[in-house]
C-alpha cells in the first residue's frame, strides 16, 4: 500500500472531508442549550439576567468548539482544508490608511498638524 504526503509537489490535496452531524452538534451545541433556556425561563417567568451572560457564553464555546473541531480534524484526518482556504489581505491596507490619513498613520497626520501649528506661532 503506497502512501503519499498530501503536501509533496505533484500529488494531488486530499478531498475537504464533510463534518458529521455529530461534529455540528458539538460545535453548535451552545446555541440550542442556550435557545432552551432563554424560552423556558421566559416561558415560566423566571428570572432573565442569566440569558445574556447564556448567550455570550454559547458564542464563545461556538468559536472554542469549531476551532477545537478544526484541529481534531487535522490531527486525526490530517485534513487541513480550514486553514488552508485563508487568505492574506494584499497590501492595499497601507496605501489606503495613507491616502485617507486614518488607521496606521493617524499618528502622522497628528505629528504633522503638530508641526504646522508650531510654525504658525
Amino acid at each position: 500500500m503506497t502512501r503519499t504526503s498530501s503536501g509533496s509537489a505533484g500529488s494531488p490535496a486530499p478531498a475537504r472531508r464533510r463534518s458529521t452531524w455529530r461534529e455540528r452538534l458539538f460545535v453548535l451545541g451552545g446555541f440550542a442549550v442556550a435557545a432552551l433556556y432563554t424560552t423556558a425561563s421566559l416561558a415560566l417567568g423566571a428570572g432573565a439576567e442569566a440569558i445574556g451572560p447564556l448567550w455570550l457564553a454559547a458564542v464563545l464555546w461556538t468559536v472554542l468548539a469549531s476551532l477545537a473541531a478544526a484541529l481534531w480534524q487535522g490531527f486525526r484526518h490530517r485534513d487541513w482544508s480550514p486553514f488552508r482556504r485563508y487568505r492574506l489581505p494584499d497590501g492595499d491596507r497601507d496605501t489606503f490608511d495613507w491616502g485617507t490619513r486614518t488607521g496606521s498613520y493617524a499618528y502622522l497626520r497628528i505629528q504633522e498638524e503638530h508641526e504646522r501649528l508650531m510654525r504658525r506661532d
